[in-house]
């Protein structure tokens, strides 16, 4: 039998595969002795139990397989042009949805060799061994047909796949992910229904170059990676109609509001802060329709991770804009505790979503309720895209 490279496990209630492709720019030929990768030894631990938790109407996880692929950064003082890959990433939506499956772009360091190694990754669930393997090496040859600029190689042998999900044992302190900023004050309104107002900042749309990130990663002399996995999730008209309320809620609030009495002819003062949350949930209601993805973006090491290195992945993949507040601010980085820290990494490992026990972005935890985990988790394909990033230069 000709080897396949895809390897799965029993979850509690299905089976779930992975199967892995290499990346490669078009101008880099994985063959070529010259600039091809210097393979490490791939580990060849069992793969992780898969537990999948998503709120609000997710369409669940696909996982699929990694692409191999070979990155070589040289900073060479040249600009590449940023592509666009938001129309690839929609075409994407609708197989993974079909089967509930996700999918997840991870570069992998060389240590001392000044290079990345390029890996699309996807995960599919069955009710059985045979139908997960199937549904996970038919996503990962559909969804091997890239842009034109990079090229994708099926990793065929499962210890090389199972050496790209599990590549190293993280440090304590080796595993941060980058999430939305949520920002939470206390209303001045006594008519509130609620004493606390949260706002959730978007990713940015912008794509923004990747090299100085790219650069970073490459030269750091430990086994580090970064991993950015999507889920495809079907905005339903419960999501809409939360943000339809919270939209009608914040308006008044930002406004001026009744006297407080019937004989105190003064004005209740607008609420500065719901004046820019309204702002952010409007931009909700018009980003989140119909089709979005739930995103983790993850930076793990086996030594601790630089906070400068994390910041950068922050801003790499949605700069702050001056003079915006927090209605454009970077996302934040946070890191789990000793009790999420296990969640974390398989999360990573087995292309998980799961949330931590504790929101780590800070607020009291009263202010933050299921539209804003929603918000905070989910992004459209435009946010996808500034944050999936396929490799575009040599």
């Amino acid at each position: 039998m000709t080897p396949t490279g895809v390897i799965a496990t029993h979850g509690t209630d299905r089976w779930w595969a992975w199967a892995a492709s290499r990346v490669v720019p078009v101008a880099a030929n994985p063959r070529d002795g010259r600039d091809g990768p210097k393979r490490r030894a791939a580990p060849t631990g069992p793969a992780t139990t898969v537990h999948n938790v998503h709120s609000g109407s997710a369409h669940t996880v696909v996982q699929a397989g990694v692409v191999h692929g070979d990155v070589h950064v040289h900073d060479g003082g040249r600009t590449t042009p940023v592509p666009d890959d938001s129309g690839w990433l929609r075409s994407c939506w609708a197989p993974l949805a079909e089967v509930e499956a996700a999918i997840e772009m991870r570069y992998l360091t060389r240590p001392g060799d000044s290079g990345l190694d390029g890996f699309l990754i996807v995960r599919a669930p069955g009710r059985d061994r045979g139908e997960a393997e199937h549904r996970v090496a038919a996503l990962r040859a559909r969804l091997g047909v890239l842009p034109s600029r990079v090229t994708a190689a099926p990793v065929t042998e499962e210890a090389e796949t199972r050496g790209i999900l599990t590549p190293f044992r993280p440090h304590g302190e080796g595993v941060v992910e980058v999430r939305k900023r949520l920002t939470v004050q206390r209303t001045n309104r006594d008519d509130a229904h609620h004493p606390w107002l949260t706002a959730v900042t978007p990713f940015g749309t912008e794509h923004r170059p990747w090299d100085p990130l790219w650069t970073e990663l490459a030269t750091l002399p430990f086994h580090a990676m970064l991993s950015v996995g999507l889920a495809p999730y079907a905005v339903g008209p419960g999501l809409r109609s939360h943000l339809a309320a919270r939209a009608a809620d914040l308006a008044r609030l930002a406004g001026q509001g009744p006297p407080p009495t019937g004989v105190w002819s003064v004005p209740r003062p607008p609420d500065e802060f719901a004046r820019t949350a309204h702002e952010l949930i409007s931009d909700a209601i018009r980003r989140y329709t119909d089709r979005a993805f739930v995103i983790r973006v993850s930076l793990a090491a086996e030594r601790p991770i630089p906070s400068f290195l994390a910041e950068l992945v922050a801003t790499t993949i949605s700069a702050p804009t001056a003079n915006h507040g927090f209605a454009a601010a970077a996302p934040v980085v946070v890191r789990p505790g000793p009790v999420d820290l296990p969640t974390a990494w398989s999360n990573i490992t087995a292309l998980n979503f799961a949330p931590w026990s504790a929101d780590t972005r800070g607020g009291p935890a009263e202010a933050i309720g299921d539209l804003e985990r929603v918000l905070g988790t989910i992004v459209d394909v435009d946010e996808a895209a500034a944050a999936f990033r396929l490799p575009y230069r040599t």
